[in-house]
């Protein structure tokens, strides 16, 4: 077998992530959610949804609930600037007629079952302390 030949037959193909919406939550936190499905044959895709948020680490975000036990100093010293939530939903093996059905599927899913969750005020807040618990 010719060696390049092996080599491009196994690289995976490039993800890429395209923009399918941006919504800014009710919590003033803005979420993006992105296609990063990919094609694994001729006819055939692994459809991927990921939601992303990117949360700024201010004194604003621990007003509503203050701090105990720890300082705003001393988060921001762990987890700089910022923390991001990601979450994924993937399908596999989607023929090219369902890709976008199943896209949709995903996304709506995922809005259904966890948009109401990360929409929720104490939520940005919430996720940093557990991420700073967490280090």
């Amino acid at each position: 077998m010719n060696k390049s030949k092996y080599v491009e037959f196994n690289q995976k193909p490039a993800m890429t992530d395209t923009i399918l919406a941006e919504t800014r939550l009710e919590n003033g936190q803005t979420l993006v959610l992105f296609d990063q499905s990919r094609k694994i044959s001729a006819d055939a895709w692994v459809v991927i949804m990921r939601a992303s948020m990117e949360i700024k680490i201010t004194p604003d975000l621990f007003k509503q609930e203050p701090l105990a036990g720890v300082t705003y100093k001393q988060i921001r010293e762990t987890l700089g600037e910022k923390v991001i939530y990601e979450y994924r939903l993937e399908r596999n093996f989607i023929m090219d007629h369902e890709k976008d059905t199943v896209l949709d599927s995903l996304v709506n899913t995922f809005m259904k079952n966890t948009g109401q969750y990360i929409s929720n005020p104490g939520f940005a807040q919430k996720l940093v302390l557990k991420k700073y618990e967490s280090c």
